[in-house]
């Protein structure tokens, strides 16, 4: 009987071991392939505090809606989420569809509402809206797009385009956007004398530092005889006193004669804040008749 219950207790424990043995060689095979992963359970994010979805991973595809880990992979379009799209070359594709502005700019681009819109091109602005500036290849362009910095005229008062010859312009009863081809400003002063008395034009001093500058002068001497050569003298001062700076000499030859000379195209410039005579060196005589007269103008 003792031997019978030895039996049996030596296969209860032999068994018993063996199956421990299986089961600690399973484990350790089981560990050591397999170290990481886990296919009883994934990783799962909180969409609220009761409800988990499953995390997925990029070959998932686009227009997910759960699942995402908001690590800036993916972008929202509005309904779903995208995977976000790049390339090799320029790394991260932006899509500037949608930033405010005019993507090809065009003429009559009207002033932006926001700060963020840009003209990316030259433009001039035609007082209500933008045009693209325009280089001049060929005659009657139009005038959008032209700049008026070297074609406009100031009238006086404000700017007018510069006219060109046509018939529109030829036959036009006002005069605009021509340029003013008159000399600068001008003055003139004369004076006539009958007699013994010495004619004499004289412009006052302007003040300050303005000059005057002689541009023309008249000489006009008559006689009922015969008279000697006279001196007409230009001073750069006051009668009999000033600087002489340029002299001429008329006469009169024959009875009841009389003689004019019209010198035009000096630039003769006197002193700051000094006047401008014209005159005769001396009286004429008792029949004579004598003028002079003085054209300039003056610099500041």
């Amino acid at each position: 009987m003792s031997e019978q219950k030895s039996k049996v207790w030596k296969w209860t424990g032999g068994t018993i071991g063996a199956v421990l043995a299986g089961i600690a060689l399973m484990l350790s095979t089981t560990i050591i392939a397999y170290p990481a992963i886990s296919s009883i359970a994934g990783l799962a994010v909180a969409q609220s505090s009761t409800l988990w979805n499953n995390v997925k991973d990029a070959a998932a595809g686009d227009s997910l809606s759960s699942g995402i880990l908001a690590n800036g992979t993916m972008v929202f379009n509005g309904l779903s989420f995208d995977r976000v799209r790049g390339d090799t070359t320029n790394g991260m594709d932006v899509d500037v569809t949608r930033i405010n502005g005019v993507i090809t700019p065009a003429d009559a681009y009207a002033n932006p509402t926001t700060a963020n819109q840009m003209w990316s091109l030259n433009g001039v602005f035609n007082g209500t809206t933008w045009d693209r500036v325009r280089t001049a290849t060929a005659d009657a362009l139009a005038s959008t797009g032209i700049q008026t910095g070297n074609v406009s005229l100031f009238n006086g008062t404000t700017f007018d385009r510069q006219d060109g010859v046509s018939a529109t312009n030829n036959t036009a009863t006002t005069t605009v956007g021509v340029t003013y081809s008159a000399p600068i400003s001008t003055w003139s002063v004369t004076d006539t004398d009958v007699g013994t008395t010495q004619s004499i034009a004289s412009k006052a001093a302007g003040g300050g530092t303005v000059r005057h500058v002689a541009t023309s002068v008249t000489l006009c001497r008559g006689d009922t005889v015969a008279a000697v050569p006279a001196l007409v003298n230009l001073r750069d001062g006051a009668t009999g006193a000033g600087t002489i700076i340029r002299s001429w000499v008329i006469g009169i030859s024959a009875i009841n004669e009389s003689k004019c000379e019209n010198l035009s195209g000096l630039n003769m410039t006197g002193t700051a804040n000094t006047a401008m005579t014209l005159e005769f060196a001396a009286a004429g005589s008792a029949t004579s008749t004598s003028t002079v007269t003085l054209t300039g103008y003056s610099t500041p």
